[in-house]
């Protein structure tokens, strides 16, 4: 069971089985689960390969899991209000919250609050990271699609080279405000400075924006209205889900003149049988399957080729989060669990003046022992003897540099005879 390569990792809102469930896409059996409470939309997210955390629907509380355990820690990570959107970097470094339209940045190991930012005007809805964790993407009822640098956002100065802003408020690096209607999901391609950011909105549109230029790439206009987008990691294809039940497929291998389209006009494939909204798509890392989860309490596996459902996994609400994940190897198989972070309390308040701080954790239980000028010097003659140990005296060391310069000189003579009197002739 420890060998999976891909795992699919789903929640729904009743939480009356589980809060998360483990699947084995290739059966449909489960592989193991985590149980308490349930989870809210597009909060799920992995705390490197140590844990998983989500926010509580009724509390401004953080479920969280060690990997290898099925019961949440004890461990009580509050946030300033209930979460309606939730991200952390990919190497767990720092958490991303919104509580209604703020967004708060704490730093994981230290439990820091870094910054707050507030440039929406109505809730986020939805947070996404690149792959490489130098920025993320928010998504909000306002219709913007607003994309930060996270160094600028947590710096407590303006950066050389950066935008002078007023100190304590960072701007975002880019905000595209092309939606009339509130943002339903963003996706994140591959590539981290180079990746495509797509979105969808209630406005019935679907716009692909790059995250190096800014630029609006493109716009596809479909006959409904749009809750979950995703992309293969080549960039060839867009996935949406749509109110309707209906998954709309459209090929970018050859791309519209024109940025304004529409899915008729880019003969969009349609996969048939949800029965209500479309609100969670993902792809397998192959591209050969995709996953999809809805209001109507299933998920569905299809295959991408042809366009048929393969497996239908039934759950008792309606589908709060959906990914597929190469799973840890604490997941599977819990004596394998090495953390490399200790999670601690969120800090509620926000100091500016209050010093930068990381906890590192310490696998070896050695004692640290401070290195004196004069051993470090004792070791550097040790270890540039002839492996004996012993110190070498100056004598020795005088003789090898001269011995170093003889070999150096008869090098540059035979350079000078051989190479450039060849020139000359």
């Amino acid at each position: 069971m420890s060998n999976r390569a891909e795992v699919l990792l789903t929640s729904d809102s009743s939480g009356q089985l589980w809060n998360l469930a483990v699947w084995d896409p290739d059966t449909g059996t489960t592989l193991t689960t985590y149980r308490g409470g349930s989870s809210v939309n597009h909060t799920l997210a992995t705390v490197g390969e140590d844990y998983l955390i989500s926010a509580h629907p009724d509390k401004p509380l953080l479920n969280v899991w060690q990997m290898n355990r099925n019961e949440q820690l004890s461990v009580r990570m509050f946030t300033p209000g209930k979460c309606n959107a939730l991200t952390c970097s990919p190497r767990g470094t720092y958490l991303v919250a919104a509580v209604e339209e703020k967004i708060s940045i704490w730093q994981v190991s230290t439990g820091r609050l870094c910054k707050v930012l507030s440039s929406h005007y109505q809730p986020v809805t939805v947070l996404r990271f690149t792959s490489d964790g130098s920025h993320f993407v928010s998504g909000g009822g306002d219709g913007q699609v607003l994309c930060w640098n996270l160094v600028t956002a947590v710096s407590r100065r303006n950066l050389p080279g950066s935008k002078a802003t007023q100190i304590g408020k960072p701007e975002p690096k880019w905000s595209w405000r092309d939606h009339a209607l509130p943002v339903t999901d963003v996706h994140v391609t591959h590539g981290g400075i180079n990746a495509k950011i797509a979105s969808v909105s209630k406005d019935q549109t679907c716009k692909l924006f790059c995250l190096i230029s800014g630029q609006v790439l493109l716009s596809v206009s479909y006959p409904v209205s749009l809750t979950s987008v995703t992309m293969d990691a080549t960039c060839d294809s867009i996935y949406t889900g749509g109110e309707n039940g209906q998954i709309y497929k459209i090929s970018l291998r050859s791309p519209p003149r024109t940025v304004t389209t529409s899915s008729e006009a880019l003969d969009a494939s349609v996969f048939h049988g949800h029965k209500s909204s479309v609100t969670h798509l993902s792809l397998s890392l192959d591209g050969h399957q995709l996953s999809s989860g809805s209001t109507d309490s299933t998920v569905r596996l299809w295959h991408v080729k042809s366009g048929q459902c393969v497996r239908v996994l039934e759950h008792k609400g309606p589908i709060t989060s959906l990914l597929y994940l190469i799973p840890p190897p604490s997941m599977l198989n819990p004596d394998l669990w090495r953390p490399s972070r200790k999670l601690v309390p969120l800090q509620k308040g926000f100091d500016e003046n209050a010093p930068m701080t990381a906890m590192l954790l310490n696998r070896d239980t050695k004692a640290l022992t401070r290195l004196e000028p004069q051993d470090w010097l004792e070791t550097e003659r040790g270890s540039s003897g002839s492996g004996s140990g012993e110190p070498v005296s100056e004598q020795q060391n005088a003789g090898q540099l001269k011995e170093l310069m003889e070999i150096n000189n008869q090098l540059y003579k035979f350079a000078v005879k051989n190479i450039l009197h060849k020139q000359q002739l």
